[in-house]
């Protein structure tokens, strides 16, 4: 009978369902092409861009109160930008990165939106780092977004800056294949 009550924790544990909402292979994701490289990244690390189609970003919350991002299937165009260094050799949390997040709906055809309405955009910052204090996801609520889309492209031009975090992105400039 005590064996019994062992295995009832293990049998629950092994059917609990986790689900994979962040790059979930349910999206459309695919990588941005650039063509025209107006690139702002930083000269010791790489950029990339990820474009989900038909998702959209979920803000929410953890058990203290800090923000992250939930990408799920949806009506939108989610890009996101990442900024990442490697790390020294021979170092388990020497990497660094840097995300933008946000979504557009893909009915318009240009944009220009800057401060507070940037939150239309469902727009987080996100600094992944051992960097204790700084680490996490903010919300962009300080720059310019400027968009133009055109058959099979969307132009984007992004300038912000955050008050709350260090940052080393302050601009993305793309242009992108659809």
């Amino acid at each position: 009978m005590k064996m019994y009550i062992f295995l009832i924790p293990l049998i629950l544990i092994g059917s609990c369902k986790t689900s994979n909402t962040l790059n979930s292979s349910s999206h459309d994701a695919i990588s941005g092409i650039v063509l025209e490289d107006n690139d702002y990244c930083p000269e010791d690390g790489n950029c990339n861009i990820t474009l989900y189609k038909n998702s959209s970003i979920v803000v929410k919350k953890d058990t203290i109160e800090s923000y992250y991002p939930v990408i799920e299937k949806g009506e939108n165009i989610v890009i996101e930008y990442k900024f990442s260094v490697k790390g020294p050799e021979g170092t388990a949390d020497g990497d660094y990165s840097e995300t933008v997040h946000f979504e557009i709906n893909p009915a318009i055809e240009s944009m220009n939106t800057n401060d507070k309405d940037l939150e239309q955009l469902n727009m987080l910052f996100g600094k992944h780092c051992f960097c204790k204090g700084e680490a996490g996801y903010y919300k962009v609520n300080k720059g310019n977004f400027v968009l133009q889309k055109t058959k099979g492209e969307i132009i984007v031009d992004l300038s912000f800056k955050l008050n709350e975090v260090s940052h080393r992105i302050t601009r993305i400039k793309k242009k992108i294949v659809l």
